[in-house]
């Protein structure tokens, strides 16, 4: 009997039983890629006449969990972001403006802290929308063309960095890959407008 009780000590001292559960993921990485720019439609707002603006943004992200890992309703990313978007042609801000043929670009690092909250966070796929505020540092250019009254080439040119808050609203689907790897599509405002997706490992 004394030899027999040895046997199942031993057993669940090496076997976990089966009711015993492993910690869930509480931190993650990632990388998104994603499409940057501002619609037309926002630009027609405030100019008689534009070229199309786009671009690219790539973002590293760093994840916190609740005590339920990605299965929590909410969590937490830390991102640092370049974007860069471009244009050219022409342009005026009123019709009566001189017409200007030109090129410009917006280049954005910024760090960012936001708060995810996840719908049906259980399902392997599900939505999430979230909140967020942070620092950027913008560099604007651009260069520009016209005729004056006399026929003469004018060049105008802009340069400007700045320091700007930066408000972020992502709205996106998670699929999770198993344990550790989830797939991310994700859109948005990060001063300007973004849709791309990404890859996370959670551990």
């Amino acid at each position: 009997m004394k030899k027999l009780g040895i046997i199942v000590l031993l057993t669940l001292i090496v076997v976990p039983p089966a009711f015993s559960t492993i910690r869930p993921p509480r931190s993650g990485v990632g990388l998104r890629v994603s499409a940057f720019g501002i619609p037309e439609v926002l630009m027609d707002a405030f100019l008689y006449e534009h070229p199309g603006v786009s671009g690219q943004g790539f973002t590293f992200e760093i994840r916190s969990y609740g005590s339920k890992g990605p299965r929590s309703v909410f969590s937490g990313v830390f991102a640092l972001e370049y974007s860069r978007m471009t244009g050219e042609g022409y342009w005026r801000e009123t019709q009566q403006e001189i017409r200007k043929y030109g090129s410009g670009e917006v280049s954005q690092i910024s760090a960012t802290a936001t708060i995810l909250m996840h719908i049906f966070p259980r399902m392997p796929v599900h939505p999430y929308v979230g909140a967020g505020i942070g620092l950027g540092r913008i560099s604007v250019w651009s260069e520009g063309v016209h005729s004056d009254e006399l026929g003469t080439e004018v060049k105008d040119t802009y340069r400007e960095n700045m320091i700007i808050p930066v408000g972020h609203l992502p709205v996106g689907i998670i699929a999770r890959l198993g344990r550790n790897f989830e797939i991310r599509l994700e859109g948005g405002f990060k001063n300007g407008f973004y849709l791309g997706g990404g890859l996370v490992y959670n551990f």
